[in-house]
């Protein structure tokens, strides 16, 4: 944040833009990080998801769940990459993780773990809890809609 030219104080300024601006740090930083180890964004998801499902994620269900994080289509295409570098599996619509795709897995979640540390820097569970229920507030407020699994 640049604080070399005065600003409004916080209850003044405008909560759009911060939420904007934040969205676009942490988005930045995340998929640059991801692609640094050879891992786009939505395929973190999927690898993810998969890890949530030891028996196999189901195809349909995962697109459903993780499409809204940006689109359906960018989760197909997470799939399918997926599988074409050999990280996943797929019988009758279950996908499940090979033994590289369990490394690539544990390579992003490590990442992932490292990234949060480092957003949470300075920030305490309280603060972070105060700041994600206001967020949810603000978008019932202007009659919006959002859900994260």
């Amino acid at each position: 944040m640049t604080t070399n030219r005065p600003m409004q104080p916080p209850e003044r300024q405008p909560i759009g833009f911060w939420t904007a601006r934040a969205g676009e740090a942490i988005r930045a930083r995340t998929r640059g990080a991801l692609h640094d180890i050879g891992v786009t964004q939505p395929q973190w998801w999927l690898l993810h998801q998969i890890s949530l499902h030891p028996a196999g994620a189901d195809r349909a269900e995962t697109i459903e769940k993780i499409g809204h994080n940006d689109t359906p289509e960018a989760i197909v295409e997470a799939i399918e990459s997926a599988r074409a570098e050999g990280w996943i599996l797929e019988s009758n619509s279950r996908m499940k993780f090979t033994p590289e795709g369990l490394d690539t897995f544990r390579r992003a979640a490590d990442l992932q773990n490292m990234l949060q540390n480092e957003r949470m820097s300075g920030i305490s569970e309280a603060d972070f809890v105060t700041t994600i229920e206001v967020l949810q507030r603000t978008i019932k407020n202007v009659g919006g809609d959002a859900w994260h699994w």
